[in-house]
């Protein structure tokens, strides 16, 4: 398990949260049959009842039965936002052992005199990195003897350094969007502090972790006397470089100012430098690292990431879309497709979930996360996922990683009515234009599978998301 401490920052750091290729049929899907029921109306009126001009769709089926309780426009095409993390981490888990760890490694050429012409730090994707890991590592290697490094290498190449499809479809600095990459740290992701200088000086700033050359600061801003200050930081690409921008004001007798957490230009690059200075900082000698292959080196030192089971587990109850991402090229890595693009990853996915007998109907998995408009489902074919995990022998544990209504994740604050809490596990979605939940409800001895997207909403989600829970608890009620 995690330790307390490692999975708050964990934790902390949860961020809001298919390619088109030609589908093989490996087996005819049964066909749920359809229940003109009462219940079924019911359901429509509310979801339909949510008012605005938008597009709803929503497919409810008895998981024992197959029978279907709500089909509305199951077959349409939308956007699932973070429920089509329910595909990326399906997938991995039926790849890989609920109890794999990735292992960043540190190999070195032999030690003379304390130094070694060569060492190499190796990601395997680890989400879980943090400033802490590297300095762990970074004492491990000064413990080996190791004073003098003659060539710093930076293997990240298990994964390429573009972004996930429809990441650049906007350009901010949220964390939520956020890069990742073979060699990751503080899920790519910098925190600025700003204190008040002198009068009419520029603000300190400190930036953490400490990054070298990955991380510059762009000041800007100037210190004033009066109180009303106006301060905007953020961070800012310059190739591989991340520019921390201060502008602005701040009040002499301001408290410190806080960033937040804001992306890192590239994942690697910047985890590598990570790396370097925490060398440093243990008094080994260690130049600017190189990005590349490593050669074979003897092992000095390795962590273990926290078990996938959990892994899986932070992204889906917190929506963390680093972490799914990770997990969409963890998938293609372990069937071998190394380097992992975004294309290897689409198809390492969807040839993972052919074998489920899912009616894709032309849906197309763009990345990992659903973020912004790369991804296409229908209702119709998220159920299908769901009622096969419910079988499959990876679907148990899987389950296990969704938020719980009124219990954790992101449905801690919904759903607490006695006839829904803790009776609901289900995947959350949300956009600017989207709202949507797809999973598993139980009533008695019943458990429905469900999906409901509402896309082309505008003026907040919060009309749609209680239409979905008043949906849920009519469902549930008996």
């Amino acid at each position: 398990m995690l330790q307390q401490n490692r999975f708050a920052k964990i934790l902390n750091l949860s961020l809001f949260c298919v390619l088109a290729l030609p589908v093989t049929v490996l087996a005819q899907p049964v066909v749920p049959t359809v229940a003109k029921t009462s219940l079924g109306d019911a359901l429509r009126g509310i979801l339909t009842g949510a008012g605005g001009k938008v597009t709803v769709v929503a497919t409810v089926v008895d998981l024992a039965t197959g029978e279907v309780v709500l089909d509305l426009d199951g077959k349409k095409l939308v956007h699932p936002a973070s429920v089509a993390k329910l595909f990326a981490t399906s997938a991995v888990m039926k790849t890989l052992s609920a109890d794999k760890t990735f292992l960043t490694e540190v190999r070195a050429s032999p030690v003379k005199n304390g130094e070694v012409a060569t060492l190499a730090i190796i990601g395997s994707g680890d989400p879980t990195m943090f400033a802490s890991d590297y300095a762990k590592l970074a004492a491990e290697v000064q413990k080996k003897g190791i004073t003098k490094i003659g060539k710093l290498i930076v293997d990240a190449t298990i994964f390429d350094d573009k972004l996930p499809k429809g990441f650049d479809e906007k350009q901010t600095d949220a964390a939520f969007r956020a890069p990742v990459g073979g060699l990751q740290c503080e899920a790519g992701t910098v925190h600025a502090a700003v204190k008040p200088g002198e009068v009419g000086a520029p603000p300190l700033v400190e930036v953490g972790p400490a990054a070298g050359d990955a991380v510059v600061v762009v000041n800007e801003a100037k210190t004033i006397a009066g109180k009303k200050d106006a301060l905007t930081v953020f961070t800012r690409p310059n190739g591989r470089v991340t520019e921390v921008v201060v502008q602005g004001t701040i009040a002499a007798k301001h408290a410190p100012i806080g960033s937040g957490r804001r992306r890192v230009a590239d994942g690697s690059f910047y985890a590598g430098w990570v790396f370097q200075q925490a060398l440093l900082k243990h008094g080994v000698a260690a130049p600017a690292p190189s990005f590349g292959k490593s050669p074979d080196l003897a092992l000095v030192a390795s962590r273990a990431s926290p078990k996938l089971q959990e892994i899986v587990s932070v992204t889906n109850k917190k929506s963390h879309n680093g972490y799914a991402e990770t997990m969409f090229r963890e998938t293609a890595a372990g069937q071998g497709q190394v380097p992992v693009t975004n294309e290897k990853a689409e198809a390492a996915v969807r040839k993972t979930l052919e074998t489920l007998q899912i009616r894709w109907n032309g849906s197309v998995l763009g990345n990992g996360s659903g973020l912004y408009h790369a991804d296409k489902v229908t209702s119709q074919t998220v159920v299908d996922l769901l009622r096969a995990m419910h079988k499959d022998p990876a679907g148990a544990n899987w389950r296990k990683t969704l938020p719980i209504a009124g219990v954790d994740g992101t449905l801690r604050g919904r759903l607490h009515d006695p006839q829904t809490q803790g009776k609901i596990q289900a995947k959350t979605g949300t956009l600017d234009d989207v709202v949507g939940l797809a999973g598993y409800a139980e009533a008695g001895d019943k458990t429905y599978v469900f999906a409901v997207f509402y896309n082309g909403i505008k003026n907040g989600p919060g009309a749609y998301r209680g239409a979905v829970d008043r949906m849920l608890k009519r469902l549930l009620t008996p």
